[in-house]
């Protein structure tokens, strides 16, 4: 049985504005254990970016607990948080979020400046990064030079250049076309199935869900269905999947 990377325990989150607050999620409960491959599905307003915002650290929790590897997230300080969302987390999102005119190299390296990696070692480990989405051989270009499939694997390898355990994806394939969005999810397949990354998918199109495992269902801020991908995928980049 492999331990626990995510616990969540009657977790709940409300924003509160002018006084007014806006109940988002309700009390939900799950378990994602390290090197698992997860969706979370819903309609638009279901709570999706909210419940990946607080699992990433990039938000707070109103209630409940939230354990990650272990560690109950809300007894960590600033400084802690800060440490835990650059070295064990990588994000990726649907609108790439690169630096414009600036080569594949240098948006790769950029986790990296705000880190206690010797510069020396810098280049080095944004090259594996690069090479292991398959860029090798634009790690020059500049950024705007790229498809949009290709923008988007620099953003996988920027989210994966400090080796962080859990890489979390928010429609990554939302900006690009079928062929494009089917080698960014073999890309993500790879780096669950190759080099053991959990991956935490937010989606709403099926087919990006089918490279998962497990799906996990929201519906007005509850989780409705906590189930196996019923029709995963046979093959990614031509492997059986398991």
């Amino acid at each position: 049985m492999k331990k626990a990377m995510i616990e969540v325990k009657n977790l709940t989150k409300a924003y509160v504005n002018e006084g007014v607050e806006t109940p988002v999620l309700h009390g939900l409960s799950f378990t994602i254990p390290e090197g698992q491959f997860v969706s979370i599905m819903g309609p638009s307003g279901s709570g999706k970016s909210t419940l990946m915002h607080i699992l990433g650290f990039l938000d707070a929790l109103s209630g409940g607990e939230y354990l990650f590897n272990g560690r109950n997230v809300s007894s960590l300080s600033e400084d802690e948080l800060a440490r835990t969302r650059g070295e064990s987390v990588g994000f990726i999102f649907q609108a790439f979020n690169l630096l414009p005119k600036t080569s594949v190299l240098e948006n790769v390296k950029l986790p990296l400046l705000y880190s206690n990696v010797p510069a020396s070692k810098r280049d080095a480990m944004a090259k594996e990064a690069i090479e292991i989405v398959g860029l090798g051989h634009r790690m020059n270009n500049l950024s705007n030079q790229l498809s949009g499939g290709e923008r988007q694997r620099v953003a996988i390898a920027r989210a994966l250049v400090r080796k962080p355990p859990v890489i979390f994806a928010d429609e990554p394939t939302g900006n690009l076309d079928s062929k494009s969005g089917a080698i960014v999810m073999d890309t993500l397949w790879t780096l669950n199935h190759d080099y053991g990354h959990t991956i935490i998918l937010v989606t709403h199109e099926t087919y990006t869900a089918e490279y998962s495992e497990r799906v996990l269902r929201l519906k007005d801020g509850l989780l409705v269905a906590d189930e196996p991908m019923p029709h995963r995928r046979a093959t990614a980049n031509g492997k059986e999947l398991k």
